[in-house]
């Protein structure tokens, strides 16, 4: 599977621990864990508002690019374990648009919010 046809998976912080550095160790948490299928972790661009020159970050977003379905729930448990003893709640929403993927896609999103509710 070529990273043109992986799973887009957003990954949003919330809570009283989220900042920079949250954000920046969670992407390196992720990074480490040598995940099978993780293709990229970066953090989501939003589109320039008017008068900006380029894109800004999200400040509170991370988008991974995912291969496998299974890749999706490794990643899921590594973040579940980063964020043990942290005031943080992780919203994972797959972002992938292509038809095919449309009902795999749903599948996996359900298992998603079902792990979140478990954390």
């Amino acid at each position: 599977m070529s990273i043109e046809e992986g799973i887009k998976l957003e990954l949003r912080l919330e809570g009283d621990d989220v900042n920079e550095d949250a954000l920046l160790d969670l992407m390196d948490w992720l990074e480490r864990t040598n995940i099978d299928g993780l293709e990229e972790v970066k953090r989501k661009e939003l589109p320039p508002a008017r008068g900006d020159m380029g894109f800004w970050t999200d400040p509170n977003t991370i988008m991974t690019m995912i291969s496998t379905g299974i890749a999706v729930v490794q990643v899921m448990a590594a973040v579940i374990q980063w964020q043990k003893d942290k005031k943080v709640t992780i919203t994972p929403k797959i972002t992938d648009s292509d038809k095919e993927m449309v009902e795999l896609n749903s599948k996996i999103q359900a298992i998603l919010d079902k792990m979140k509710n478990h954390q």
